[in-house]
Formats: C-alpha cells, structure tokens, sequence
C-alpha cells in the first residue's frame, strides 16, 4: 500500500492510496481520479497527464514516530 498526498479542488490535502485509483478522468473540466468503490476525487491538477506523471513520482507519504 503506497499513499501520496494530493490537493483536492478545495484546497485540502488528501492522501491517496494509489492501488485504489482505478482510473484518471476529467469531469465537467475537472481532473478526478476515481476510486475503486469509492466518491471521485476532484483534484487541482490541470491535464490527465499531470495528474499520472505526478502519482508517478510523488514521494511516499510515511508515518513518523511521535515520543
């Protein structure tokens, strides 16, 4: 399981589990990236192929040890 972090449209972050993105589409003029079983997430991202070359290269997003 891999997650990234992403900006949806309102500006809030999101992580992303990127086994679970089924497919990357633009709606009514927004990127989404659909999930399996679940709501579209609308994102920021301007072009289909922005969108896939950034889940390309994102840095794993990873959980630190709080003391």
């Amino acid at each position: 399981m891999r997650f990234i972090m992403i900006k949806n449209y309102n500006n809030e972050d999101v992580a992303v589990n990127t086994a679970n993105i089924a497919s990357i589409k633009k709606i009514g003029g927004d990127v989404c990236f659909l999930m399996s079983g679940d709501t579209p997430i609308s994102t920021q991202f301007t072009t289909i192929d922005a969108a896939v070359d950034y889940v390309q290269r994102a840095p794993t997003v990873s959980l630190g040890v709080k003391q």
